[in-house]
């Protein structure tokens, strides 16, 4: 299968050299080969084998240089955990080095730091944080264990569960209740009246579980004192948290890998058992949750590097959102993808023998160590911004002249946007919103996306997703405007001069409304397999042929058209992209009608349509790269979160008006569903920034299709379940902001969207053959 991690992602030099020498000490250890040596034997994994990952500076990565340390940031934490959650390595390195060093270094008592942290670095110490209590309180908010004063030190009296990396280690950071409040104190493994008992887990290590019985620690143990205890011990969970998803990563990628190489080879009824449509599209459905959790995780890493580095700092809420958001997806993602292989390889994977069991196992451990997904979805939605991107947006788009700050943007948005126009029914057209238009492109504001050269605004794929975001918060629901998102970026790749200076200036303006032809009644998802003919006849070429699903076909003033100019050649070789005026005689077109009553799809007839040569772009019978470069461009477009966010924001407000909001059932669906959408936002950005900076995205753009279309399906399934009769009824309900919402709208216009563009279906073929490399 291909790694669309080398296609998509812009790695640095000093990163990509440590995951490949990551990926070269890992190399001998197999799928999980030492993990079986020492499953179920103390102490869980080979103390000279952490000294060797020491000696690489691996142990100390996240800790000061002056104390032995890298000072390396958590995105070369995450790339070196990947590759140790593929190998399944048992090397505790976040329970024994990450995490409790986290909390000595945030601490800030230097003393300890200097005793401890040269000797974490060089592996002559292992240390655990012993902070749970109970398995539903992940955040070890209510600590039980009780620190009474004791002179200027305390003694301690309870204990702690669920404990990481306990067998090995030579000291714990321990929080405790203290009059004042939390504190966090280092407790020696050898203290007296400290005991130890440990408890198997599946994946063959063991939790510890600590006793303290009036175990005294000195003045010069404390970590940090009760004012800034809680706020150290979030931050070292935080960045452990983020840390896992990265192992949990690296674990379901290697068991997808395993998987899909078993499907290739192992047959039955004399075949591949790869070749099986079934088992491809399950196949599928995992790459799908690998790859989302991937972009979930960077943009979490990206998030949390670019927080500020004090204890106390004012970024702890937003590390905690982008540590549950990346916990959330790949917690689930890694059970998911890891079960799922269980079923690909049939009766043989629940055999211990056959080594992807034992990514299960961990997948086990590592989702519900430092919280369960569900503990996660839960957490998110309590602290993140409710609508759009809220206060993860940045604060100024664009830059130069036409940069606008975030607020500015809004306001205008209030000030302009009609208000009768807020949540339609059904989505407006361009001809209905002409006037709006009028008013974006006096603002530059049409085109976020294209090169500031074109006249777009040049945002980068964040911004335009934070640009739309504030559109979609206001309720503006207008049909994209295929000549911005699909024709404009294809005419600057593919153009001439003469058709960018003729066509990209009146595309901006308004002036020229366009609608795209491409699927006929026998070209649907097999797109190569039009008949709509193009003969030349001196300057001009003669257009037979019939269009289908043409949305706003009767309101465009243009059509862009893919044709058969070569009828001999093989289906993708024979055809040609032209551009053809809508008021051409011979031109017919006829309106369909939807479930909800709309007729925005149209039907083109073509009798004998003369369009002029200079119309062809790009090469005669050349159209098929253009095709495939515009295919790209509408599943992104598509894949566009925002496809799903207008939807998402309705959902809640019905939820408050019904009272559906305060039950703890629905609101972990809402949860589980908002996530689905902002994690496919960390998607969308990883590959439009692969447009960005001058690359082709390849089928890999079909996961966007698969992932929003279906999620917006479900939120239509969520909106009219709770909306009960009142979803049945053919008009708008008054919401109590004094917005209508018509919710069988909403569930049928979801309908089509697993369809346009490619079915789901047809997707699901294209990544199992192009990505995933399965055979036919």
């Amino acid at each position: 299968m291909i790694d669309l991690g080398a296609r998509l992602d812009d790695l640095g030099q000093e990163q990509r050299m440590l995951r490949d020498a990551a990926a070269s000490f890992f190399a001998g250890d197999g799928d999980g080969r030492r993990l079986r040596e020492w499953r179920a034997r103390a102490p869980g994994y080979d103390r000279a084998r952490w000294r060797e990952m020491a000696a690489l500076g691996w142990t100390g990565l996240r800790l000061p240089e002056r104390h032995g340390g890298s000072e390396g940031s958590l995105t070369q934490a995450a790339l070196l955990l990947e590759q140790s959650g593929r190998a399944l390595a048992p090397e505790p390195l976040i329970a024994g080095a990450l995490l409790p060093g986290a909390a000595l270094i945030h601490g800030g008592n230097e003393a300890l730091q200097a005793r401890w942290l040269p000797q974490l670095a060089s592996g002559q110490c292992a240390l655990a944080l012993a902070w749970q209590e109970s398995a539903d309180d992940p955040n070890g908010a209510r600590p039980m264990l009780q620190a009474r004063p004791q002179g200027e030190g305390f003694v301690l009296s309870g204990s702690k569960l669920f404990v990481a990396a306990a067998e090995a280690a030579d000291a714990f950071v321990v929080s405790a209740s203290a009059p004042g409040g939390m504190v966090l104190l280092l407790v020696e493994a050898g203290a007296r009246g400290l005991s130890l008992r440990t408890q198997p887990r599946v994946d063959g290590a063991a939790w510890g579980a600590l006793a303290f019985d009036q175990v005294e620690v000195g003045a010069a143990q404390i970590v940090a004192g009760s004012g800034t205890a809680r706020a150290v011990l979030q931050r070292a969970l935080d960045e452990a948290r983020i840390a896992a998803s990265a192992e949990l990563l690296g674990v379901m990628t290697r068991a997808l890998e395993i998987s899909v190489a078993y499907i290739k080879t192992r047959e039955q009824f004399g075949r591949a058992i790869g070749g099986f449509q079934a088992l491809q599209h399950r196949a599928v459905d995992l790459l799908v949750q690998v790859e989302l959790a991937r972009a979930v995780l960077m943009q979490s890493l990206q998030r949390a590097d670019a927080l500020g580095d004090g204890p106390t700092d004012d970024d702890a809420q937003a590390r905690a959102i982008a540590a549950s958001q990346a916990k959330a997806r790949c917690a689930d993602a890694a059970l998911k993808v890891t079960k799922g292989c269980i079923q690909l390889h049939g009766g043989i994977g629940y055999t211990d023998e056959c080594d992807i069991g034992l990514f299960l196992k961990k997948a086990m451990v590592l989702a519900a160590w430092l919280g369960s997904a569900a503990w996660h979805r839960g957490r998110y939605g309590a602290l993140a911004p409710v609508e759009g991107l809220g206060e993860n947006a940045p604060e100024t788009l664009g830059s130069g002249e036409q940069a606008i700050r975030s607020a500015e943007l809004r306001r205008w948005i209030a000030d302009n946007f009609p208000p009768e126009w807020r949540f339609p029914p059904s989505r407006l057209s361009q001809m209905e919103a002409k006037s709006w238009h009028a008013k974006l492109h006096a603002q530059g504001w049409v085109a976020p996306g294209w090169p500031k050269a074109h006249g777009g605004m040049g945002l980068s794929a964040y911004e335009q997703v934070a640009f739309q975001s504030e559109f979609d918060r206001h309720g503006i629901n207008i049909a994209p405007n295929m000549g911005v998102v699909m024709l404009g970026p294809l005419l600057i790749r593919y153009g001439t001069e003469a058709q960018q200076r003729d066509i990209l200036p009146r595309i901006l303006s308004g002036e020229v409304r366009w609608c795209q032809g491409y699927s006929e009644p026998s070209a649907g998802s097999d797109l190569a397999n039009l008949r709509t003919t193009a003969e030349l006849d001196g300057d001009h070429f003669v257009v037979n042929g019939q269009k289908i699903w043409t949305s706003f076909a009767h309101e465009a003033d243009m059509i862009f058209l893919l044709v058969r100019t070569d009828k001999k050649a093989k289906k993708q070789e024979g055809i040609s992209f032209l551009l053809a005026d809508m008021r051409s005689p011979g031109i017919t077109v006829k309106r369909i009608r939807n479930l909800g009553g709309s007729a925005e799809f149209c039907e083109v007839f073509f009798d004998n349509v003369r369009v002029p040569r200079a119309n062809l772009v790009g090469g005669l019978n050349q159209g098929w790269t253009m095709a495939k470069s515009l295919l790209g461009s509408e599943r992104i477009m598509i894949g566009n979160p925002r496809v799903a966010q207008a939807p998402l924001q309705r959902l809640r407000e019905l939820a408050v008006s019904s009272g559906a909001w305060t039950d703890p059932a629905w609101r972990a669906r809402y949860d589980e569903l908002r996530l689905d959408v902002d994690d496919l936002g960390a998607a969308f950005v990883r590959c439009v920034d692969v447009l960005r900076r001058g690359h082709e995205l390849g089928p890999e753009v079909s996961i966007l299709k698969i992932w929003i279309t279906e999620a917006l399906q479900r939120i239509a399934d969520l909106m009219l379940e709770t909306g009960a009769e009142r979803a049945t009824c053919d008009e708008a309900i008054a919401l109590p902001g004094g917005d209508g919402l018509h919710m069988a709208n909403v569930f049928f216009s979801a309908r089509p969207a697993t369809i346009y563009g490619g079915t789901n279906e047809i997707q699901r073929n294209i990544l199992a053959k192009a990505v995933l490399e399965l055979p036919a």
